[in-house]
């Protein structure tokens, strides 16, 4: 991370290891927001062989108390360590191979499953995919991004309605890929960074040959509303990556870099900035290098995000007037977070 980044304000802003959690297992509509973190722990060890199995903890953080309770724990076996807790629904959504309960890879592919935390029942919600990048449930669906049988260097957004589970996807050509999502639960719009993976397998291989950086193809970002159509660009960056997207309320913060891979001696530049997407107005400017994993705090005056801490990936606040980032806990090995309201 860039500790010390250079600003230039356009407008004003407005103003463990996981060893364990504290259950507290609830209903109904949410108090206030919270945080689902899905947090990676050592569920056993064998000395002999050097070998851990892993699972992951699906945890509830609220941003009022400052208190993190443990929800669901699962297997970790699919290749992303992705679970949500949804107060709404009293369920967790999360990832795992299919018809595997054990904490062994058996390359079965990935699936979305919903545990119902009031009947402890487990139903999978997908049966064709075979890695997922993202989950989140909103207003009676599930949007992901996961390859699919059939395209597996395409990584395409879809919907599970959670009325008759269906599953829609979107319009992207197949060589389209997403590289991150964000929702905006406010507007009801999803926003996704698109690339061409062609032409970024054609860069990288270009670079590997050249034995220097891979220069980007375009990304795109562009949003949808909740039916996965009235389709918008927002924006488009050539020869960068949009690592990062965080929306809320029409503000949408993005980082874009000049390399997709690094090569020694090579000068790899980022942006990132907030637009508000209502009128297209830049509100800041930085050279920070926000996380992929991350989103806006509720009053907008700074961002969570993933970052390295120590021995593991754990979740820290960005403060836009004061510049600085502090952690909010120390949480353990944070694979995913992202906030819930």
């Amino acid at each position: 991370m860039n500790r010390v980044p250079t600003f230039c304000v356009l407008f004003l802003l407005m103003l463990v290891t996981l060893t364990s959690c504290k259950t507290n297992l609830s209903s109904g509509e949410p108090d206030s927001e919270y945080l689902s973190l899905t947090v990676i722990y050592v569920a056993s060890y064998d000395e002999t062989k050097d070998y851990a199995e892993y699972g992951a903890a699906v945890c509830e953080y609220d941003l009022q108390t400052k208190e993190i309770s443990e929800v669901y724990k699962f297997p970790l076996n699919a290749g992303y360590a992705l679970g949500v807790y949804d107060k709404k629904t009293n369920s967790v959504f999360y990832s795992k191979e299919k018809d595997n309960d054990t904490y062994t890879r058996i390359r079965t592919g990935d699936q979305i499953y919903v545990y119902d935390l009031a009947t402890g029942s487990d139903t999978m919600l997908t049966n064709d995919l075979l890695a997922i990048n993202y989950i989140e449930p909103v207003d009676g669906a599930v949007f992901f991004i996961a390859a699919r049988q059939g395209n597996d260097d395409s990584l395409a957004l879809g919907k599970i309605d959670l009325s008759d589970g269906s599953i829609e996807y979107w319009d992207g050509a197949d060589t389209d890929s997403v590289n991150t999502m964000s929702v905006d639960r406010t507007n009801k719009r999803i926003y996704v960074s698109v690339y061409d993976w062609e032409e970024r397998d054609v860069a990288v291989a270009i670079g590997n040959d050249t034995n220097t950086a891979a220069i980007p193809p375009k990304h795109t970002i562009y949003s949808y509303d909740y039916n996965l159509s009235d389709k918008h660009e927002i924006l488009r960056k050539d020869n960068m990556i949009i690592r990062s997207v965080y929306v809320r309320d029409n503000w949408l913060l993005y980082r874009a870099d000049s390399a997709l891979t690094w090569w020694p001696d090579t000068t790899i530049s980022t942006i990132s900035e907030i637009i508000d997407v209502s009128t297209m107005e830049v509100l800041l400017q930085s050279e920070e290098e926000f996380n992929i994993v991350g989103c806006f705090a509720p009053d907008k005056k700074g961002v969570y995000m993933r970052d390295y801490s120590e021995e593991y990936f754990d979740i820290f606040y960005y403060d836009f007037e004061t510049r600085k980032c502090t952690s909010i806990g120390d949480f353990g090995n944070v694979g995913t977070f992202q906030p819930m309201y």
